[in-house]
């Protein structure tokens, strides 16, 4: 049985833990840098097959793929609104997004493409669903227009940035031995349209020259898969991949890099690709790593300076 005075002091250290809740609450809240700021992130979202459990009762079980980018936002939690919609500029999951954010009182938003690269028909779609394009090369009927009062603007996708080219020195020097008698190899997705995939390619030599530099390798080639591409191109994007790789390996060791956001989708699928070769390739992709997470507050910075 409880005394009078213990079941007060009780009553006052059940009081003062929840004061102490409130005030973390609040001091979290406002430690956002703008309230009237909410952050966009626009991600492909990984494959259903690849299921795992999530602390977060919100999304309950998802792919590893989504799982890796929620992981890569939520230190940003604290600075920005942030909000992620996975899908291939899908309206429904950007809208359920942008209506969590207005929910929080936010004017304006800040979309961020988590995509390797900008010239997409992706991200095409996405300006235009928010307002920020006025023509897409898909049919306007398939895609429908967001409702919402909030300010859009939209970053770059991660292209050439410094720190993107980081993390793929960090994957290259994991697996090597001698960087003199090594060509890494960047394999990246990319796009169907002949034209856009040139310019990923320009991107990504842009990448390949700094981590040859930094990491004083005897060369840094690039390729895309065209995953998505009718048969032939796809064939003859996997026959380009195999020669540069099986040529690298004829006069030194090489390794494969997946120029790919998160596990749980294609780069299971290099390996096939390669089959027989001689190589070296763990199939880590850009995340884990804690410059996604920089890349996206840094991009919100910048737009916002503009």
């Amino acid at each position: 049985m409880f005394t009078k005075a213990v079941h007060k002091n009780l009553i006052v250290f059940i009081f003062l833990l929840a004061l102490q809740a409130f005030l973390v609450e609040n001091i979290c809240i406002s430690s956002i840098v703008n309230p009237d700021i909410g952050v966009l992130v626009l991600a492909h979202g990984g494959p259903s097959t690849k299921l795992i459990k999530n602390e977060e009762n919100k999304y309950g079980k998802l792919p590893l793929w989504n799982k890796m980018v929620i992981d890569a936002v939520k230190p940003l939690k604290k600075k920005f609104n942030i909000e992620i919609a996975f899908g291939m500029a899908d309206p429904e999951t950007i809208q359920a997004a942008i209506d969590r954010l207005e929910e929080k009182g936010v004017k304006k938003i800040v979309a961020v493409p988590l995509f390797i690269s900008s010239y997409s028909p992706i991200i095409e779609n996405t300006a235009f669903i928010l307002g920020l394009r006025k023509e897409t090369k898909t049919s306007q009927k398939e895609l429908l227009f967001i409702k919402s009062n909030a300010e859009f603007v939209m970053t770059s996708a991660i292209n050439s940035h410094l720190l993107i080219a980081e993390i793929l020195l960090d994957r290259a020097s994991e697996l090597s031995k001698n960087p003199n008698d090594e060509t890494i190899i960047i394999v990246g997705h990319g796009p169907n349209d002949p034209g856009q995939n040139e310019k990923w390619l320009k991107e990504m030599r842009i990448l390949a020259l700094f981590i040859k530099e930094k990491g004083n390798f005897k060369d840094v080639k690039v390729a895309t898969l065209r995953d998505d591409a009718p048969k032939v191109i796809r064939e003859k994007a996997t026959m380009f991949l195999r020669e540069t790789v099986m040529m690298a390996s004829l006069k030194g060791n090489a390794i494969v890099i997946p120029h790919l956001i998160a596990r749980g989708g294609i780069e299971s699928g290099i390996p096939e690709r390669l089959k027989g070769l001689d190589y070296i390739y763990n199939g880590k992709t850009l995340l884990p790593h804690e410059n996604i997470t920089k890349w996206i507050d840094l991009s919100v910075t910048d737009i916002l300076k503009e």
